[in-house]
């Protein structure tokens, strides 16, 4: 069960992905990391078929890079956004990606610093405080709906990541392994987390 989820708390944004790759009901691999670090101060949470996450993210990483490269400066999270929405919206009519994305990300000159943009397979991008893909969304929405505060310190923040895995294993037939990043002005962390088995 695929499951990506993402909020922003003070200071930083918060993402979660569990670490399995499935084909149809077979478990391939629990280890991998979904959750792509753009640069040093971007994410990329990804879902969907495996090549087509692989390669699409490996692409806008590279993108993003060299954008960088040309011009001297990094591209901002809004900006990043916006290709990556551009790339996926082309992309349909000659080579659709089973993908759905969230990009969060940090940028001193964004008001509040943080960023948080959720995107579909079908192109469409929306700015969000928090936001889920794949099945998890039917019964965590709700949750962060009632739970969220952008204000949220951190230590608050992976409580409720806690909270979220909690109803993940309450819900689902099968429980993963997650990885759990934080970023910030300070760049990106890679936290412990161990969701309940």
């Amino acid at each position: 069960m695929e499951t990506l989820l993402a909020f922003k708390v003070k200071g930083g944004v918060l993402c979660l992905a569990d670490s399995s790759v499935n084909h149809s009901i077979v478990k391939m691999k629990d280890d991998e990391d979904k959750i792509l670090e753009i640069d040093g101060h971007k994410l990329l949470l990804s879902a969907g078929e495996a090549g087509d996450r692989v390669q699409f993210t490996e692409y806008i990483s590279k993108n993003i890079k060299l954008y960088s490269l040309r011009n001297s400066y990094p591209m901002s999270t809004p900006a990043a956004a916006n290709f990556i929405r551009n790339e996926l919206a082309t992309s349909i009519r000659s080579h659709p990606y089973s993908i759905n994305l969230i990009l969060a990300g940090y940028d001193k000159e964004v008001e509040g610093g943080t960023s948080l943009y959720y995107m579909d397979y079908l192109g469409s991008l929306q700015k969000l405080n928090f936001g889920c893909h794949g099945y998890a969304s039917y019964f965590l929405l709700g949750l962060l709906d009632r739970h969220h505060k952008c204000d949220l310190s951190l230590e608050d923040g992976i409580n409720l990541m806690h909270l979220c895995t909690n109803e993940l294993k309450t819900r689902f037939l099968v429980s993963g392994k997650y990885t759990l990043k934080f970023v910030s002005s300070e760049g990106i962390k890679v936290l412990p987390f161990n969701a309940p088995q």
